[in-house]
């Protein structure tokens, strides 16, 4: 059971998002309408308002035309809703092979602010002066720490300097969450609040109608099978003491609806820190090897690899049973790991490593 990285089998035409945008300012949008049901005057645009992962409730009147993604996974929600002449520049240049195939180009054209992000290191924010240089009418960000992080500007900083800004729901948004995050209805709410945002909610309502399609087809070939225990193994975050998913995070989702069980499930938060001690007690059935999307088959299946060999080289892991069997599901951190378009993709994928083709 260790097939290649599979390459999504779905993917929405990038052609058909940049036609829509083109449009995008003359289309009529029709989520979350104005007060008096009008759209605003001249544009086509609906007002909208949206609260995002703090809560905070913000009022759009016109689509934002200089908006600077701080994270590569709000970055690649904008691309998917057909938005990218909305950019004035990215928070982080995207690491190669992090955008899919047919963004690559577009994202690699944008201009690039410092912001970074390094295993171990954490999350390196934009100075202020950096940011406010690019006049940024709305700031998105992927994480938390986006707006937290030592040197980043708050959420109220921007407000004070006449920027919106909206903190994602999808990855990391522990407020969103009273249990265990188990479907992708999080990952729905941002592209609908985006293309609402944006002014291209019908672009929106299409891509989660795509996702909803393909989640479902693959829970109706899992629920009648049993459901195996998964460790979700993320290599590239570091092999000591590695990091434990647990059930608020995304692949926890990934791994329900694939029809597996997450082996940390337990835990209530997002990423705890655990012995391998602790992985080889709970003996999982299937270990997910994760690894960066290092922007080709070829290049994932051999990454991927390195880390099978990690796991069957290492004396203290040769008796848990999906290393004595080798028993591995692969799959890359940008669909499984992070909220997004393509998180619909890694659910079908990881369905069929586990229980087999349709």
């Amino acid at each position: 059971m260790t097939p290649p990285i599979p390459t999504a089998a779905r993917r929405c035409a990038a052609t058909a998002a940049a036609a829509l945008l083109a449009a995008a300012t003359a289309c009529s949008a029709t989520a979350a309408p104005a007060p008096d049901g009008s759209a605003a005057a001249g544009t086509g645009y609906r007002p909208v308002t949206v609260a995002d992962c703090t809560g905070t409730e913000t009022r759009y009147e016109r689509a934002p035309s200089r908006v600077v993604p701080l994270s590569p996974s709000v970055l690649e929600m904008v691309l998917w809703l057909g938005a990218e002449d909305r950019i004035a520049a990215v928070g982080q240049q995207p690491r190669p092979g992090a955008m899919p195939p047919e963004f690559a180009d577009t994202a690699a054209g944008l201009a690039s602010l410092s912001g970074s992000y390094t295993v171990g290191g954490g999350y390196r924010a934009v100075p202020r002066e950096e940011l406010l240089s690019v006049q940024p009418d709305l700031v998105l960000g992927g994480f938390p720490s986006n707006f937290d992080a030592e040197g980043a500007m708050s959420q109220q900083e921007l407000a004070e300097a006449g920027a919106d800004s909206y903190l994602a729901f999808s990855t990391s948004c522990a407020t969103a969450l009273t249990g265990p995050q188990t479907d992708l209805e999080l990952v729905y709410r941002d592209l609908e609040n985006l293309g609402g945002i944006l002014g291209v909610p019908e672009r929106a309502a299409e891509l989660v109608e795509e996702m909803r399609a393909r989640v479902s087809q693959a829970g109706g070939r899992a629920a009648a099978a049993e459901r195996p225990t998964v460790f979700p193994f993320e290599f590239d975050e570091g092999t000591a003491t590695p990091y434990a998913p647990g059930n608020r995070q995304t692949v926890n989702a990934v791994i329900e609806l694939a029809g597996g069980r997450n082996l940390f499930a337990d835990r209530d938060g997002v990423y705890e820190q655990v012995g391998w001690e602790q992985v080889v007690d709970r003996d999982p059935d299937v270990i997910l090897v994760i690894v960066y999307d290092q922007g080709g088959a070829a290049a994932n299946a051999a990454r991927a690899a390195e880390a099978e060999e990690f796991l069957t080289s290492a004396a203290a892991l040769r008796g848990v049973t999906a290393v004595r069997e080798r028993r591995f599901a692969r799959l890359v951190y940008e669909e499984a790991s992070v909220g997004g378009v393509r998180t619909a993709d890694a659910v079908a994928e990881l369905a069929e490593q586990l229980h087999g083709a349709p």
